[in-house]
Order: C-alpha cells, then structure tokens, then sequence
C-alpha cells in the first residue's frame, strides 16, 4: 500500500521482519496489539506504535519516534491501521497454528 508523507515522499508499506521486530516491542507483542485492536481497547498510544512500526520500517533514514508519527497525513491513519490489522490477523493466526504443531510433536515424543 502506497502512501504520500506530509514532506511529499511516496513510500510503500510493507509486512517485513523489521515491522514485526518493531511490534514485537510492544508490550507482551504482537498478539497483544492484535487483540487491542479488535477488541477495541486501542489508544492512541497504540495506533502511534502501529504507524510508527511501518514507516520507521519502510523510511530510507533512520527516523524517531515522533518524526515518523508527524510525517503521517491523519487521512492516512485508518488506511494504515486497516493494512496493519490484516497483516497482524495472519501472522498471529499462522503463529498460534505454529504453536499448537509445535506442541503436539514435543508430546509424541514424551511417550
């Protein structure tokens, strides 16, 4: 998904180990910001991380915190918080999937 910053740059949102290594920050993770989301117990502080995630990820410059946040159009924020709950779903379902195969052959080999 494609998005134009305030200072005009084009960037191109994307789901990639430095966005997940990004998230993974955030308390207790992945899985948590995924379940505040759809349980609607958000915050701003959330939605910030969620942006901040992706554009610190996808940004050519290393770039804080507070840059990334101010660069982002507010027309935007629901565009990026919709790409990222999607690619969130899927990861977090993949890897609760993950979890219980990895579960299940360490109890085969416990017989």
């Amino acid at each position: 998904m494609e998005i134009t910053l305030r200072n005009g740059e084009k960037i191109q949102l994307d789901w990639n180990l430095i966005v997940i290594e990004y998230l993974e920050d955030y308390e207790n993770g992945i899985t948590q910001i995924y379940e505040d989301l759809i349980n609607g117990s958000e915050t701003f502080k959330t939605l910030n991380f969620i942006v901040y995630a992706f554009i610190a990820a996808v940004y050519p410059t290393e770039i804080s915190y507070r840059e990334a946040i101010s660069l982002v159009n507010p027309n935007d924020l629901s565009r990026i918080i919709d790409f990222a709950t999607e690619r969130m779903e899927s990861f977090v379902e993949q890897n609760s999937e993950n979890e219980e195969k990895t579960f299940k052959t360490v109890k085969k080999h416990r017989r």
